[in-house]
C-alpha cells in the first residue's frame, strides 16, 4: 500500500462531542478529499440537521442507518477507501463488528478505531485500568483478525477542554471553576499533563490521513501541549488579572474517591480513573509523533489559545454557566438541584442566529424610515425618538427570558441604531463650522469605534452568570443619558431655516451655538435667507408695497412673510429624490461610496485580523480583538482632521488605493505564509480605512444635496450600507472558501478585494466631487445657482 491515499472516506460518530471537530477539520482539509460521507443515525439525523445541513452545503454526504445493522454498514462501505469510527464510550464495542465488516469488504483499505484520549497502552499498569477495557478488546481483535485492512491508532491524550473543568461533585479530582475563581490542584500542581484540543484532534486526523506512508499501521501518540496545573492557573489569573483561591488535593485523596465511586456503581467513577490515570503520567512521553505528521499539520493550539475565556455567547444562551467550559460529560449522573435560573436564555445556534440577524433588520428599517421622518419632524425629535427605541430595547434585552422577547428588543435597538446612522451625521454636519465639518463629521465613526470597544471590554469581563445582562443594562444607561441631554440641545438650525422656514429661530440657535462674539452671517446667507435680522425698515416697506399692490389689485396671493421667515421648502422623499435629476448623482455617489466603504473589505479584514495576530501574540482571542479595537479607534481619531486638510475626495482615494494595496500585500503575505507582513498588512489595511471609508461616507450627503433632500439621500446612504455589510458578510466565507477548494490554499479572496479598490477608485474619481471649501451644493456640482 505504499502508494495509497485516502481519497473516499466513511465517518462513524461524525456528529458527536469529538467527531463534530474531526468532521469539519475533513471538510476544510487542504488539498480536498475525493469524498467524505458521515453516517448517522436516524435520531442524530433529525436532532442535528442544521449541522447536517451546514455540513452537506460543504460537500459532506450524509447516510442514515442503524450502526448495529450489517446491511447498512455494508452498503456505506461499498466504494470506501478509509473509515474513521469517533464512536463515543458507549458505542465502542460496536466497533469490532465495523472491523469484521470492513476486513470483507472489496473497497476498505485502512480503518482509524475511536482511540481519540487516553492512551490505554502507555505501561505495564494501563491493561488493568477499568476505563480501557473496551478499547483492549478492540485492539485485540485488530491484532487476532484484521490482515487485509491497516489500521492507525491516533492516540491525543485528554481533551484539555474537559480536564480543565472540575466537574460538579468531583472537584476533589482537580480542574478550574472560573466563575468562582478557584482552582482545584493536585499536588504541589508541577505535575505535567499532556494535553490535546479537541480542535486539534480533527487537525491531526486530518494530517494523519494525508500522511499514508508514515501513519499505516501505527499508534501515534500526539499533543497539543505539555503543561502543568500551574501553569493553566497563571493564565487564568492573567486573563481576569486577579488571584483565584487554590485547593489542594492529593493522588490518596482521588484513590480514595475513585474506589467509592467504584463500589457504589457510580458511572462517574470512568472520569475520576482517567483523571487519576493523567496525573500519575499516563500522558507523557521521551517524545511524541507530532514530528511524524509536520509536513501535513496545521499550526496547534496554544495554552493562551485553549484556556481563552468565553465571549457573552456561550453565557446568554446556556451553553456554558460562565466563560469556562462547562463539561457536560462530568456531570453525567449528578443530581441537580430542581431550583430554576434565568442566568441564561435556552436557545439553539438557529435561535442566536435570529436575535443576531434581528439587529441588523432592525437597522435597515431604521435607516430607511429616518431619513424621510427627519426631514419632516427635524433632527431633534427625531434623537429622541431613536433614544426611546434604545430605551425600550435595552430594557428588554436587560430582562429577557425567552427567544422572542429578545428577537424584539433586538429589533427595537436594530431600528435606534439604524436611524442614528441616518440622524446624527446630519445633525452634526448641519451644526458643525463649515471648515470643521469634516473633523466632526469623523465623530460618528469615532463614536462607533467607542461604542465597540466598550461593549468588547464588557463582554471580556461579564460573561458570567447573569451578570451578562448588565452589557446590556448599560444601553438603559446610555439611552436615559441620551435622552436627558437632547432636552437641552437646540435644533439644527439649518433645518429649521430651510425646511421649517423660520429663519430668524434658525439664527439665534446658530448664535447660541457659535457664540455670541462670532459672525454667522455667511454661513445664514448660505441657507438663501439673506441677512435677516429683526424688523427694521426693510421689513416696513416690504408691508408698504403689498398694502399698495392690495389697493390696485394685482393680485398678490399672499401677504408677505412675517420678519424673520420664509416659505418653508418641501421636503423630497425617499423615491422622489431618485427620480430627480438633480439629485441623482447625489444618490449614485452616496451609494457608491458605502458600497465601496464594504465591499474594499473591511469586514474581513476585521474577522481575520485575529487568527492573523494570534499566530504572533501568546494572548487570548478576546484580548486581542479587543487591542484590534483600540488601534482602530486610536487612528481614527487621529485622521479626523485629514478631510478638512487634505479634501473629502482626497481622503476616499488614499483609503481605497490603501486598502486595495493592502488587500494586494496581505493575499501575496497568506499564500507565501509571511505571518509577520500579514500582521503589519492587516494593521495598515485599518488605518487607511480610518483615513476615509470610515468617517467620510457619513458627511457626504449632507454636502452634496441641500436640507430639502438630505433625509432621504442619507437614507439611501445607509440602506446601501447594510445591504453592503450583508452582501459581504454572507457571502465572504462562501466565496473564500470556494476560491480555497478550488485554487488550494488561502488567501485568494483578498486577490478580489484588491481588484474591487481599483474599481471603486475610478468611481470615486468620476462620480465623486469634492465638497470641502465649497458654500453650497450648487459650487460642489458646479451648477449656476438660480435666482428668482
Amino acid at each position: 500500500m505504499s502508494s495509497f491515499a485516502a481519497s473516499k472516506i466513511l465517518i462513524f460518530g461524525g456528529t458527536g462531542t469529538i467527531g463534530r471537530y474531526i468532521t469539519t477539520a475533513l471538510l476544510h482539509a487542504k488539498p480536498t478529499f475525493q469524498q467524505l460521507v458521515l453516517f448517522t443515525s436516524p435520531n442524530s439525523a433529525k436532532e442535528k440537521a442544521s449541522q447536517l445541513d451546514k455540513w452537506k452545503s460543504e460537500g459532506l454526504s450524509v447516510i442514515v442507518g442503524d450502526l448495529t445493522s450489517e446491511d447498512d454498514v455494508k452498503a456505506a462501505y461499498n466504494g470506501v477507501d478509509t473509515v474513521i469510527s469517533a464512536v463515543g464510550r458507549g458505542g465502542l464495542q460496536h466497533q469490532i463488528n465495523l472491523l469484521k465488516l470492513a476486513e470483507s469488504s472489496e473497497s476498505v483499505k485502512w480503518f482509524l478505531p475511536s482511540e481519540f484520549g487516553t492512551d490505554i497502552e502507555h505501561n505495564d499498569k494501563s491493561p488493568n485500568e477499568r476505563p480501557h477495557q473496551l478499547k483492549l478488546q478492540v485492539r485485540k481483535y485488530i491484532r487476532e483478525n484484521l490482515k487485509r485492512v491497516k489500521v492507525t491508532y491516533v492516540v491525543t491524550g485528554p481533551y484539555f477542554d474537559m480536564w480543565v473543568n472540575a466537574g460538579p461533585g468531583l472537584e476533589i479530582a482537580g480542574g478550574f471553576v472560573p466563575e468562582q475563581k478557584r482552582a482545584y490542584v493536585i499536588g504541589d500542581g508541577n505535575g505535567k499533563v499532556g494535553f490535546c484540543t479537541m480542535r486539534d484532534v480533527g487537525k491531526f486526523v486530518a494530517a494523519t490521513l494525508k500522511s499514508p506512508e508514515a501513519s499505516l499501521g501505527k499508534a501515534l501518540k500526539v499533543q497539543s501541549f505539555v503543561v502543568t496545573p500551574n501553569e493553566v492557573l497563571a493564565e487564568y489569573e492573567r486573563q481576569t488579572g486577579s488571584k483565584w483561591e487554590v485547593i489542594k488535593t492529593s493522588l490518596d485523596d482521588i484513590r480514595a474517591f475513585e474506589d467509592k465511586l467504584w463500589n457504589e456503581g457510580e458511572p462517574r467513577a470512568t472520569l475520576v480513573t482517567l483523571r487519576r490515570i493523567w496525573a500519575e503520567g499516563g500522558t507523557l512521553y521521551a517524545q511524541n509523533d507530532n514530528s511524524v505528521l509536520a509536513t501535513q499539520l496545521e499550526e496547534l493550539d496554544s495554552l493562551e489559545v485553549a484556556a481563552e475565556l468565553n465571549a457573552p455567547q456561550d453565557v446568554i444562551t446556556c451553553q456554558k454557566k460562565s466563560v469556562s467550559l462547562k463539561d457536560k460529560v462530568l456531570s453525567l449522573g449528578y443530581k441537580k438541584s430542581s431550583t430554576t435560573t434565568v442566568d441564561c436564555i435556552p436557545m439553539t445556534p438557529a435561535s442566536f442566529a435570529a436575535i443576531s440577524a434581528m439587529f441588523t433588520v432592525g437597522g435597515l428599517i431604521g435607516a430607511l424610515a429616518a431619513g424621510p421622518f427627519t426631514s419632516r419632524r427635524g433632527r431633534r425629535l427625531s434623537m429622541q425618538a431613536t433614544a426611546v427605541c434604545y430605551l425600550a430595547g435595552s430594557v428588554v434585552e436587560t430582562f429577557a427570558a425567552s427567544v422572542t422577547i429578545m428577537i424584539i428588543a433586538r429589533f427595537l435597538t436594530g431600528i435606534g441604531a439604524g436611524a442614528s446612522t441616518v440622524i446624527v451625521p446630519l445633525y452634526i454636519s448641519e451644526v458643525a463650522p463649515p471648515s470643521k465639518r469634516g473633523f466632526f463629521g469623523a465623530f460618528t465613526q469615532i463614536s462607533i469605534n467607542v461604542g465597540i470597544l466598550f461593549t468588547q471590554t464588557l463582554g471580556y469581563f461579564m460573561s458570567h452568570d447573569s451578570a451578562w445582562r448588565w452589557i446590556f443594562g448599560t444601553g438603559v444607561i446610555v439611552a436615559v443619558a441620551q435622552t436627558l441631554g437632547l432636552l437641552i440641545v437646540p435644533e439644527s438650525p439649518s433645518w429649521t431655516a430651510n425646511v421649517k422656514g423660520d429663519v430668524a429661530s434658525a439664527r439665534r440657535a446658530l448664535q447660541r451655538i457659535r457664540g455670541k462674539n462670532n459672525n454667522i452671517d455667511e454661513e445664514v446667507e448660505a441657507w438663501g435667507a439673506g441677512d435677516v435680522k429683526p424688523p427694521g425698515e426693510r421689513e416696513r416697506l416690504l408691508a408698504g408695497e403689498y398694502a399698495e399692490a392690495v389697493e390696485a389689485g394685482t393680485g398678490l396671493l399672499s401677504p408677505p412673510l412675517s420678519p424673520g421667515s420664509r416659505a418653508p421648502k418641501a421636503h423630497l422623499g425617499f423615491l422622489e429624490v431618485v427620480r430627480d435629476p438633480l439629485y441623482r448623482p447625489a444618490i449614485i455617489a452616496v451609494v457608491g461610496i458605502m458600497f465601496a466603504q464594504q465591499l474594499c473589505g473591511i469586514n474581513s479584514i476585521i474577522m481575520y485580523s485575529v487568527s492573523l495576530l494570534n499566530d504572533l501574540l501568546p494572548i487570548s482571542s478576546a484580548i486581542l480583538t479587543i487591542i484590534i479595537s483600540v488601534i482602530n479607534l486610536g487612528i481614527t481619531i487621529a485622521a479626523a482632521p485629514l478631510p478638512d486638510r487634505l479634501g473629502r475626495k482626497t481622503c476616499l482615494l488614499a483609503s481605497i488605493i490603501g486598502q486595495g494595496s493592502s488587500s494586494l500585500a496581505l493575499a501575496l503575505s497568506i499564500r507565501f505564509e509571511l505571518k509577520i507582513l500579514s500582521a503589519v498588512t492587516v494593521l495598515l489595511f485599518v488605518a487607511f480605512f480610518a483615513v476615509g471609508l470610515g468617517p467620510v461616507p457619513f458627511i457626504m450627503a449632507s454636502e452634496l444635496v441641500g436640507p430639502e433632500a438630505v433625509g432621504a439621500t442619507q437614507s439611501w446612504a445607509l440602506g446601501a450600507s447594510y445591504v453592503a455589510t450583508f452582501l459581504v458578510a454572507y457571502l465572504f466565507p462562501i466565496v473564500n472558501q470556494a476560491l480555497n477548494d478550488a485554487l488550494g490554499g488561502a488567501g485568494w479572496a483578498y486577490f478580489i478585494f484588491a481588484g474591487f479598490a481599483l474599481l471603486w477608485a475610478g468611481f470615486v474619481t468620476r462620480n465623486v466631487p469634492e465638497t470641502r471649501g465649497k458654500r453650497d451644493v450648487d459650487e460642489v456640482w458646479g451648477r449656476t445657482r438660480r435666482i428668482d
